[in-house]
């Protein structure tokens, strides 16, 4: 069943087409602002999400870090693998299947296909019609050029600077064709409206200066936009050829930045960790079975805690559930009050505050329907709230009571965000000064010799709100049998921003370290050339009982 022209009072004829969605990724929100040496313009929400992700049964796929994207290109017809059951993800991509992969791709991103296009390349008389065709559309559309007037190169292989440049192109074809820019498209929160306005603020890769200058500007772009990451050490390798499993990884990034969602129903949190009182971006799609956007589509969103109680016996919602965007309306009911897609086919919504662990529910259908678990089509998405961060926790992983550690032996200390419950708060990018002291005393000279070396570091709050540091000291004499060596580490930890976090001291080897060397570090560690000091001692006997003597 095909279904086109829905209007916003006769959804049910499309209710047969979504079919069951499942919980869907999330996707980290972008920078606002460009970071050196990060993709500052990567998309909120994914193309790649609920049905798109199910599996295809292409088994040399599975487990591999392609397993999602080829799934994904599979779920929107992009690839159909070698056989039913393979797709030969180590295969390197030839010209002529490039151009029936982007092709494929332009379907679900809205690009308009020229439908007879010119083809002046001799040397793809021997395709199959299909590829012949997309050579040609996409020659006419600029997306791929032939290798000169009357020569495409169909069987040579693809490299990554290659790759880069027709995915860039692509792009321009995908915003041109859908009238949309890049934030519209849930792409570059702020700082792109359109592709052109994506501007790289630094040389990431090392290795791209020979290339042409429309895949220099291609390559940086697609980094900034998320698209195309680098190797290793700073290199894109450039004239590195493109295999199957990697193709489907760049297309999929793509198709982010476009139109294309999955066919149904899906909702998309912009981030999966937030903070109490921030507002959530949600984002609602809405596709025919044709993968085709459908607009004026009324949406009703529903939140609750936790959604084992969030329905009675008859599957209605309990009084747990509530509107997660507010307006007017019903809670689990259509309404005219209800937002609708756009001609995009696409909802950006903001959630009201949520706390806790939160599920999320979207769905559709005609004025006056209500929400029924089990029955109705819905997609749902989890998102984790916490409190606001008040401190910066400073731990370590040693005992209780610990006073030192031998020498080679390891400390990490752990920078934990908490809340006012003293509970881990996922609070990202908070920076953290670390001034670091290490004092090393060699008693073997006369006089004993110390010497000590500092430095300082910014670190920032990873995902779960926290920073670890590891270290570890080494023997400065090993088989001297001298016992009189120690070293010694400071860190002083000050948390940045307005208002500062309270530093929450839980260190267990900080008390042994100040008695020893004093000072006001926020943390210490000793290191011995003796054997640690125990603590606590362990008793065992070889009875498996004891009588008490009366």
């Amino acid at each position: 069943m095909v279904v086109f022209g829905v209007r916003r009072r006769s959804w049910s004829a499309v209710a047969a087409v979504l079919g069951l969605v499942g919980s869907l990724l999330v996707v980290g929100s972008a920078p606002v602002s460009g970071v050196a040496g990060e993709a500052d313009n990567e998309p909120r929400f994914s193309a790649c999400v609920g049905p798109a992700l199910e599996s295809q049964g292409l088994v040399d796929v599975v487990g591999s870090f392609a397993e999602d994207a080829v799934n994904c290109l599979a779920h929107f017809g992009v690839t159909r693998g070698r056989t039913e059951t393979t797709y030969d993800p180590g295969a390197p991509v030839l010209r002529w299947q490039m151009a029936l992969f982007l092709a494929r791709a332009a379907v679900p991103a809205g690009v308009a296909l020229p439908a007879n296009p010119d083809n002046a390349f001799t040397d793809t008389v021997g395709l199959f019609e299909g590829a012949r065709t997309a050579v040609a559309q996409m020659a006419a559309l600029g997306v791929m050029r032939g290798r000169s007037s009357a020569s495409f190169g169909p069987n040579e292989p693809v490299s990554r600077a290659e790759m880069a440049e027709m995915l860039d192109s692509f792009l321009v074809e995908a915003e041109k064709s859908s009238g949309l820019g890049l934030g519209a498209l849930g792409g570059a929160e702020a700082r792109a409206g359109e592709l052109s306005e994506v501007a790289p603020d630094d040389d990431v890769f090392s290795d791209i200066g020979s290339v042409t200058r429309f895949q220099y500007a291609a390559v940086r772009r697609m980094f900034e936009l998320g698209v195309a990451r680098g190797t290793v050490d700073g290199l894109f390798n450039p004239g590195g050829l493109v295999t199957r499993a990697q193709m489907a990884v760049f297309i999929t990034r793509m198709l982010a930045h476009t139109v294309a969602r999955p066919a149904g129903l899906t909702v998309q949190a912009a981030v999966s960790d937030a903070v109490v009182g921030d507002s959530v971006e949600l984002a609602v799609s809405v596709r025919d079975n044709d993968l085709a956007p459908v607009p004026d589509v009324l949406v009703d969103v529903f939140s609750a805690g936790d959604p084992g109680e969030a329905f009675g016996e008859d599957g209605r919602c309990d009084a747990d559930v509530v509107s997660a965007v507010g307006g007017g309306g019903g809670v689990c009911e259509i309404s005219l009050s209800d937002s609708s897609t756009e001609p995009s086919g696409d909802l950006e919504l903001s959630t009201d505050s949520l706390e806790g662990s939160t599920t999320v529910w979207a769905w559709t259908g005609d004025e006056g329907d209500r929400f029924k678990a089990g029955e109705t089509v819905s997609s749902s998405v989890e998102v984790e709230v916490s409190k606001p961060g008040v401190k910066l926790r400073v731990a370590d992983d040693m005992p209780e009571g610990a006073t030192s550690l031998g020498f080679g032996g390891r400390v990490v200390f752990t920078l934990q965000v908490v809340d006012e419950d003293g509970e881990a708060a996922a609070v990202e990018d908070v920076s953290v000064r670390v001034a670091v002291s290490e004092t090393r005393v060699n008693a073997g000279s006369d006089p004993a010799e110390e010497s000590t070396q500092m430095s300082t570091s910014v670190y920032e709050t990873d995902a779960s709100g926290s920073i670890e540091l590891s270290f570890r000291q080494t023997d400065p004499r090993p088989g001297s049998g001298d016992t009189g060596d120690s070293a010694r580490l400071d860190l002083d930890v000050t948390p940045l921003g307005s208002p500062a976090l309270e530093l929450e001291d839980k260190t267990n080897l900080k008390k042994a370290g100040r008695e020893s060397g004093g000072g006001a570090a926020d943390a210490a560690a000793v290191w011995l050339d003796s054997e640690p000091t125990p603590t606590a001692l362990m008793l065992s006997q070889d009875v498996s009982y004891q009588e008490a003597s009366k």
